[in-house]
């Protein structure tokens, strides 16, 4: 679960588009981006205890696709994120279906992004997990546990946002926006120039 928890902190790309869900929307979408990240954790964390190197394999021998893809879209959402927000009035309230938007895109740019299946294997071979002989049921369990820390981690992180939006100024909330935008737009630049070259 601390590996979960860990693994969860807003410091790259997907945690900053979390972060930035629950500033620009509400809770919810915050939440279930959070929850997008936490599955594909728990994926990615099954499947490097359990050995299937084929996906890191593949990924490893895309990855010049995948990062030119996921710079793009981090640079669209930063970009988008530094113009002015469009007028409220007359939108329906997100249902179900913008939930799981928000659940797919952040599940998808966790999962094919490189760098958890690198943390996850640098942390678990630092605590020897690899030790001891591909058990499923085993694993599945250990990769529930970082799930439910990384969920654990987010919920937190998301209800502490909704509280703070509602004592802030609206030029606190602006201000954190630009800071998201600006950090995905140079997280993209850089994802991308890293495909390129």
């Amino acid at each position: 679960m601390l590996l979960g928890m860990l693994n969860a902190a807003p410091v790259g790309p997907v945690g900053l588009l979390c972060l930035r869900k629950n500033m620009e929307q509400d809770r919810w979408p915050g939440l279930f981006a959070g929850m997008g990240m936490a599955v594909a954790y728990a994926i990615i964390s099954f499947c490097v205890v359990f050995g299937l190197k084929a996906i890191s394999l593949f990924l490893h021998e895309h990855e010049s696709i995948f990062q030119l893809l996921g710079g793009a879209i981090l640079i669209l959402m930063g970009w988008r994120g530094l113009r002015p927000p469009r007028s409220t009035v007359g939108v329906s309230p997100p249902g179900s279906a913008r939930y799981l938007g928000e659940f797919s895109a952040s599940f998808v740019m966790t999962l094919f992004n490189p760098v958890p299946f690198a943390s996850f294997t640098v942390i678990l071979t630092g605590f020897q997990v690899f030790t001891g002989h591909p058990e499923i049921r085993i694993d599945l369990i250990f990769a529930v546990s970082v799930m439910v820390g990384a969920l654990a981690f987010w919920v937190v992180v998301n209800e502490f946002l909704h509280h703070f939006k509602k004592r802030s100024p609206e030029a606190l909330a602006r201000r954190v926006g630009l800071g998201t935008s600006i950090a995905l737009l140079v997280f993209g630049l850089m994802i991308a120039a890293k495909g390129l070259f």
